[in-house]
C-alpha cells in the first residue's frame, strides 16, 4: 500500500515538474526569451501558486458546511441551517482526523512549493546559488 502511495506521489511530481517545464519553455520560446530563464520563472510562478494553496488550505477553520436535505418529514440535524449562496447548508465541527489531514496536506503542499521554488532558483541564470 505504501508503494502505491509513493508511486502516485512520484507520478504527481513528475507530471507537475514536466508540465511546468513544457509550458514555460513554450511560452518562453514564443516570447523570444531564454528557455532556461523561462523555466526558472515558470517554476517560481507554479511554486508560489502551490505555496498560496498551502496557506489557504492551512487557514481553513474548525467548522465545515454541508448541504441540507430538504425532504419533507425529515427533522433537522439539531444545528440550524445557514443560508448559502445557492443552497441551504448546515455547519458542523470538524473531526480530529479531518484537522490532522488538513495539516498534513498543507504541510505537503508547502514542501512541494518550496521544492519548485528551489528548482527555479537552481536553474535561474540570473542568480548564483553558490
Amino acid at each position: 500500500m505504501i508503494r502505491r502511495g509513493l508511486r502516485r506521489v512520484a507520478a504527481i511530481l513528475v507530471v507537475l515538474i514536466a508540465g511546468t517545464a513544457a509550458v514555460s519553455a513554450v511560452l518562453g520560446a514564443l516570447a523570444g526569451k531564454s528557455v532556461v530563464h523561462s523555466l526558472a520563472i515558470g517554476y517560481y510562478v507554479v511554486g508560489a501558486a502551490v505555496l498560496v494553496g498551502s496557506f489557504v488550505l492551512g487557514l481553513r477553520g474548525p467548522v465545515r458546511s454541508e448541504p441540507v436535505d430538504d425532504t419533507p418529514g425529515q427533522p433537522a440535524a439539531g444545528i440550524p441551517p445557514a443560508r448559502g449562496v445557492f443552497l441551504r447548508r448546515t455547519i458542523r465541527r470538524t473531526t480530529p482526523d479531518e484537522r490532522s489531514t488538513a495539516r498534513r496536506d498543507s504541510l505537503a503542499l508547502f514542501v512541494l512549493g518550496m521544492l519548485l521554488v528551489a528548482i527555479g532558483a537552481m536553474i535561474d541564470p540570473t542568480r548564483r546559488v553558490f
